[in-house]
């Protein structure tokens, strides 16, 4: 459905840190240097004014604070350090974290006074930098949803390991949250994804048929993320090769990544899944992609097209597939409700088996086709299927009938939902409403336990 995306779309490494160089010499020498002395006995914070701020002051204190990302991106940040944006302000460019905390002193990122969040906007690489480890954001507008400043590659590239973004308000952006291949451990968890729907590669069709992509709220190429508890809307773009394309998550030669918890509503796709491989078989991804987890996800909306896109190595026609195989994507207990005439819930093609996915208590409604997969996939079991096509082997104790969704409250169910009970293994300790899995002795497929509505 979705276009995949193998990189982002210009390389910058030895470029950028060049240009965060002669920026930082040309306007932030005063302050780097007057606060070289203070980061010396230990952890400082920082403090950035757009409106106040002066690159020649201390920049270590509300009253005297900084004016410019030059200023901020050339603090001697060390473990510990906080680095401060004024609510209210906001900054065009980037703002580049290339120092590294520690697990027990993060360097932390923030906004302080009282107002609208700080905003960061108007690169084409990404508004914010994540190149070192153990760095924590919180409370930041990343972006915003307009062609004049607007983040056009990436609202927060992460390049370190160990990294936090959360609370913050990411939109406009080609793909909202870039986590870069061999980054590790980031969590992404309790943001606003908001509108990210900037196509980063739009052609048309008789320049390329297949080569549009963008208008993804997180690219995951990194491993072992965890993202959680974030609300995703709007990542969906017109595309001349796809008539529309977009994903909440996209993992591409990504593994080990959990995704739980998460709100999902109107973006084109929920997850697409894929490696990188050469027509002739030869991988592009050393380590393969593979043991995704997506549990007690709610994803729904007029707009949603698809749910769950992954793959196998080879198609029906002897072709090699080149974005896959995919291995080991354990997709359960998320609740999905997909209206549009042309939408499909699950499906995992190209010679896809057991080996490349497993589905479990999930609750899949699409108008087009509920679920597809080859016919030797069977790892599908407890689950209930409803809406277009079912074309998948039945599996175990999976039921195809009406999930019964309360129509004044999204994907939750009515008393008289054949989801409820039906569950027969507790994956989380809660679901997406927070109520406790399994209180009344039922488990219930999807990503809602049943409660009455008041």
């Amino acid at each position: 459905m979705s276009g995949l995306s193998s990189k982002a779309p210009k390389t910058l490494a030895a470029s950028v840190a060049a240009f965060v160089v002669v920026i930082a010499g040309a306007a932030a020498g005063t302050a780097g240097a007057s606060a070289a002395s203070a980061a010396a006995d230990g952890p400082v914070v920082y403090y950035l004014d757009s409106a106040a701020g002066d690159d020649g002051a201390e920049g270590t204190s509300a009253d005297a604070p900084w004016k410019s990302l030059a200023a901020a991106s050339a603090a001697p940040l060390v473990p510990g350090s906080k680095l401060l944006l004024k609510r209210g302000g906001s900054w065009s460019g980037q703002l580049a974290v290339s120092a590294s905390g520690t697990a027990e002193a993060p360097i932390v990122v923030d906004a302080y006074g009282t107002g609208a969040a700080p905003i960061l906007m108007g690169d084409s690489e990404a508004c914010v930098d994540l190149r070192g480890s153990h760095i924590e954001v919180y409370n930041l507008q990343v972006g915003v949803n307009r062609d004049e400043g607007r983040c056009s590659w990436a609202g927060i590239k992460v390049g370190g390991s160990d990294n936090v973004v959360e609370r913050n308000l990411i939109t406009g952006a080609a793909a909202g949250v870039y986590i870069e291949t061999g980054a590790r451990y980031t969590a992404v968890t309790a943001n606003d994804f908001v509108d990210n729907n900037h196509m980063s590669k739009l052609t048309p069709t008789d320049e390329d048929p297949n080569d549009d992509s963008g208008a993804f709220a997180m690219l995951v190429q990194g491993d072992d993320s965890n993202i959680g508890w974030n609300t995703i809307t709007g990542s969906v773009a017109f595309s001349y090769d796809y008539v529309f394309d977009g994903a909440a998550v996209e993992i591409f030669m990504g593994s080990r990544n959990r995704v739980h918890h998460n709100l999902a509503i109107d973006n084109d796709t929920f997850t697409e899944l894929g490696t990188s491989r050469k027509p002739d078989g030869t991988s592009n991804d050393p380590d393969g992609t593979s043991g995704n987890v997506f549990e007690y996800n709610g994803i729904y909306g007029s707009r949603a097209r698809s749910g769950l896109v992954t793959r196998g190595p080879v198609h029906d026609d002897g072709r090699i597939e080149t974005n896959g195989p995919v291995f080991g994507t354990v997709f359960r207990n998320n609740s999905m409700n997909l209206p549009n005439a042309d939408a499909e819930g699950v499906v995992c093609d190209a010679g896809c088996t057991n080996q490349h996915l497993r589905l479990s208590q999930n609750i899949v409604l699409a108008g087009k086709k509920s679920a597809y997969a080859d016919p030797a996939f069977t790892a599908s079991d407890h689950n209930v299927f409803y809406g277009g096509q079912f074309q998948m082997s039945a599996g175990t104790a999976n039921v195809r009938k009406d999930p019964k969704f309360d129509p004044n409250r999204p994907l939750r169910l009515l008393s008289t939902s054949p989801a409820i009970g039906l569950g027969v293994t507790a994956f989380d300790d809660i679901d997406l409403d927070g109520v406790a899995v399994g209180k009344d002795g039922r488990i219930e497929a999807g990503s809602y336990e049943y409660v009455a509505a008041s």
